[in-house]
């Protein structure tokens, strides 16, 4: 996931380690599958299941839901989550405070109203639950923006990351105050 234009900007994405062994702290310490929100996370729900953590993933129409179906036959895990299809492009279909993990490609085509999708992640996650926010390929927004819009949802930024002030948003990862 690390990217040359990131190294060139000196802020590093969120690595697939880093991110998985994250996931799996945090699904451990909370209750329900871990829940991935948009498109192409095809690679992390693959890596999620063969590591044996519950998943629910939800993708943005048929399409994504049929790319999700191809990538889970091929690496073998074909019955091991069915895809849940729903419009994401507003509201997210979660109940409130319903999920302790939840991660979201953060993409413009997908999501195309940013600020309030950050605020749908915070509404949906539960007190002591954790958003990891990942970059798409084409993200326009500062991450000193980004984390403005994920503390007005009032998620908090990881205590050992500096906030992104105008270097373009790579990633960040996201903790519910607890209640």
């Amino acid at each position: 996931m690390n990217s040359p234009a990131a190294a060139g900007t000196g802020w590093d994405r969120l690595d697939e380690v880093a991110l998985g062994s994250l996931l799996a702290t945090a699904a451990a310490t909370g209750t329900g599958p871990v829940r991935l929100v948009g498109a192409r996370l095809h690679d992390l729900t693959i890596r999620l299941i063969v590591d044996g953590l519950p998943v629910e993933t939800t993708v943005p129409g048929r399409r994504g839901a049929r790319a999700l179906r191809r990538a889970l036959r091929r690496a073998g895990q074909r019955s091991a989550v069915a895809p849940v299809i729903a419009d994401i492009g507003i509201d997210l279909p979660f109940p409130d405070a319903a999920a302790h993990v939840l991660v979201c490609r953060l993409d413009p085509q997908t999501f195309p109203f940013p600020r309030h999708t950050v605020r749908e992640l915070g509404r949906a996650v539960s007190p002591g639950g954790t958003v990891v926010l990942l970059a798409g390929d084409q993200v326009p927004w500062p991450a000193g923006l980004v984390d403005a819009w994920a503390v007005s949802a009032g998620l908090s930024p990881r205590p050992e990351r500096d906030t992104g002030g105008a270097l373009p948003f790579a990633g960040a990862v996201y903790e519910s105050r607890p209640a």
